[in-house]
């Protein structure tokens, strides 16, 4: 993975929210580098900046809503542990592994890079994630800023916008994949 600079686009509207070092530092209940992806509320608690390029980590927040378009990230390995609530995870590494799972509190599930996968929220639902290193400012390049502590409102990105994260990231949209439900 590589660290992105200081002046990245997708750092520069959080400067200072968390230390940009590997410091030690407390964030309270709602703080963190914050971003609204479609009616989902992403907070960076820590990221590569802070780990010296070892992994980032987030948190999810959102409400019922419908299952995210199909994707798989080339380089990153993702968590998603279900602190509240439930969330319906499909994976498929289009070989022999194909999954549909419904996670609920106290719920973990693992994606290894390559690994095509979507959520679906099932109700109001927080998941605490992890990801290699770099990934986890993906949603400030997609998202919009926000200081909410709550999800509120649609923010929907552009394709363009979308597409550009997506390189940037090494994440590859496949809107046309089909899950084995």
């Amino acid at each position: 993975m590589t660290t992105f600079p200081a002046d990245d686009p997708d750092k520069v509207p959080f400067a200072g929210i968390l230390p940009a070092a590997p410091k030690p530092f407390v964030l309270g209940n709602g703080e963190g580098e914050k971003s609204l992806v479609f009616d989902q509320l992403f907070t960076v608690l820590l990221s590569a900046d802070e780990t010296d390029d070892q992994y980032g980590v987030f948190t999810m927040q959102g409400r019922k809503g419908d299952r995210i378009p199909a994707h798989r990230h080339l380089k990153t390995h993702e968590i998603f542990y279900v602190v509240d609530g439930e969330i319906t995870v499909w994976m498929d590494d289009q070989a022999d592994y194909h999954s549909r799972t419904t996670l609920v509190t106290g719920d973990f599930a693992y994606v290894p890079a390559n690994i095509v996968h979507a959520f679906q929220i099932q109700n109001s639902t927080k998941v605490f994630g992890c990801g290699t290193a770099g990934f986890e400012r993906f949603f400030h390049a997609i998202g919009q800023k926000t200081e909410a502590t709550e999800p509120e409102g649609v923010f929907v990105p552009d394709f363009s916008v979308l597409r550009a994260a997506g390189e940037k990231y090494w994440t590859q949209f496949m809107p046309e994949f089909q899950f084995r439900d």
